[in-house]
């Protein structure tokens, strides 16, 4: 049992580590090969296809793989995933339309989210192996789908040089790995009971508010980009995207932090042990921090001569919005940990609140400041954006963590 669990972290660390990396692989071989005024939009429209990937996840694997009253079959996961998937794609067109996206950037856009919504119904998949115990075979799927992508994305690109083509790569490598690995492997696995139409509509209910903060916060890192997206051209728009990708980074870091001391909190929690919650709470708090402190260092000392060999591109009037995006995504993490705190203790309505007034105010400060400061404005919208988000964050937990209902046993609570 012990080297199951050793064999499924190490090949799902090393899958997903390196899948959780691939856009700033991407956006290093683009901006060398392409040039900076391409690497704009393909900055651009990336991050619109991941933050619509989440509305083809929806609520991701947390329901599935916790599904254990089994009212709710893999078949109704699966077709509900098909189902996100197309939503994601007719989404995306009118995102691309309403926004004036015409000739490459649009085809790109639609390429980058068709490829997406792949890897979405993979991870359908995914959840079945999981469920099964099977987490080394997600690791070396995602390894292996993200070494073929990088390696085919490189070749194509060199050949053609032409970005709508090197897109297309990555879809025929997710296709594949969909096809012949992922759909493979995970229907052995799949139970053989039938799907409801019932069943389906309520993975959308119970995941709405778990999407909806998800698909919000994606859509709130990226304010700062869309306000500049007319307002400044590609070259300074991929700029943005290279001082802003240590911020993805920090992100990441702490994510590997954070998840597995998720099931710690809960089981501190489903004893009612505050202080111990509270104390784990501020210790996972505090080595947030320091991977902050420490890549605020970083980033002073090597931050821009390391971002310049890896994208071939000047940078030396950017250290200011280098170090105050490290700020900014630093007081993000912070605030993740409070809202995976929030998580355990069962309160997610009020964080979809939370992104829904932070992204509110930011959609006019961005839009605001990126008219007056041009560049500098996205930087700056970025970072007050995060201090709201923080500032909101530590005052819902604070007010719910000490609130004494929260802390009762079920049975305490039906006696009151």
């Amino acid at each position: 049992m012990e080297s199951n669990i050793k064999k499924d972290f190490f090949w799902n660390t090393l899958g997903s580590g390196l899948a959780s990396f691939i856009s700033l692989l991407f956006m290093i071989i683009v901006t060398r090969i392409n040039g900076t005024d391409i690497a704009g939009v393909f900055t651009l429209t990336y991050a619109s296809a991941i933050m619509f990937y989440t509305l083809a996840l929806y609520s991701g694997r947390t329901y599935q793989v916790t599904e254990t009253k089994k009212s709710i079959t893999d078949d109704d996961f699966i077709k509900h995933r098909f189902i996100t998937s197309i939503l994601m794609i007719l989404v995306t067109v009118i995102f691309g339309i309403i926004n004036g996206y015409t000739g490459t950037k649009l085809i790109v856009l639609i390429i980058l989210c068709f490829s997406k919504s792949l890897e979405a119904v993979s991870d359908v998949f995914h959840g079945i192996l999981q469920k099964n115990k099977r987490l080394d075979i997600v690791g070396k799927s995602l390894l292996f789908r993200s070494i073929l992508e990088i390696a085919l994305f490189i070749i194509v690109d060199l050949i053609t040089k032409n970005i709508v083509i090197t897109c297309l790569s990555i879809v025929i490598v997710n296709l594949l790995i969909l096809i012949f690995v992922d759909m493979r492997v995970g229907l052995k696995y799949k139970e053989n009971k039938k799907s409801s139409f019932k069943s389906i509509k309520s993975i959308f209910i119970l995941g709405f508010f778990t999407f909806g903060i998800t698909f919000i916060a994606s859509y709130l890192y990226n304010i700062p980009r869309y306000a500049l997206d007319g307002v400044v051209n590609d070259t300074i728009q991929a700029i943005y995207g290279i001082i802003v990708m240590p911020a993805t980074i920090i992100m990441v870091i702490n994510m590997f932090i954070i998840q597995p001391l998720v099931v710690s909190l809960k089981e501190l929690y489903n004893d009612r042990n505050k202080k111990a919650f509270i104390i784990l709470l501020l210790k996972i708090i505090g080595v947030t921090i320091l991977v902050g402190i420490a890549a605020l260092i970083g980033a002073y000392i090597l931050g821009i001569p390391v971002l310049e060999i890896m994208y071939g591109v000047e940078l030396d009037k950017y250290l200011g919005s280098l170090l105050i995006i490290i700020i900014g995504a630093s007081l993000y993490t912070v605030s993740s940990v409070l809202q995976n705190g929030m998580i355990v203790l069962r309160k997610t309505s009020i964080q979809f609140i939370i992104y829904i007034i932070v992204s509110v105010i930011a959609y006019f400060i961005s839009n605001y400041l990126v008219k007056l400061y041009s560049f500098d404005g996205a930087i700056y919208s970025y970072l007050i954006m995060m201090c709201i988000l923080f500032v909101l964050y530590l005052i819902c937990f604070i007010f719910i963590v000490n609130r004494k209902e929260i802390w009762r046993k079920e049975n305490e609570r039906k006696n009151k």
